[in-house]
């Protein structure tokens, strides 16, 4: 059984009208951007003919995908870390910011 994100992310590959960058994999340099997947897959192998670059070189993915998600947080600044060990008196990992200073401060 998926989630309800899974299958949303499933639907806007589908979408007609959903937004795909086209990026070099080696080094993530946008190298163009299409509307719909088989846009986006004929643009894509025209870029790689056109510049000389292999096939596993270039790809594409939604606009939301590559870009990532906007948070709050990311907009402040603000970064919150999680541990890899679990604080069993709190029933959860050790927490920690990181402010536009750099800064650090424990949330626990």
């Amino acid at each position: 059984m998926i989630t309800l994100r899974e299958f949303l992310d499933l639907c806007e590959d589908y979408n007609p009208n959903a937004e795909f960058v086209i990026f070099n994999k080696k080094t993530r340099t946008v190298l163009g951007t299409a509307r719909g997947f088989d846009q986006a897959k004929t643009k894509a192998s025209s870029i790689r003919k056109q510049r000389g670059l292999k096939f596993d070189d270039v790809s594409f993915m939604t606009s939301r995908r590559f870009y990532g998600k906007r948070t709050p947080a990311a907009s402040t600044g603000r970064r919150i870390e999680y541990s890899p060990r679990y604080n069993p008196s709190k029933r959860g990992r050790f927490r920690g910011v990181w402010d536009a200073q750099g800064d650090y401060a424990d949330l626990d």
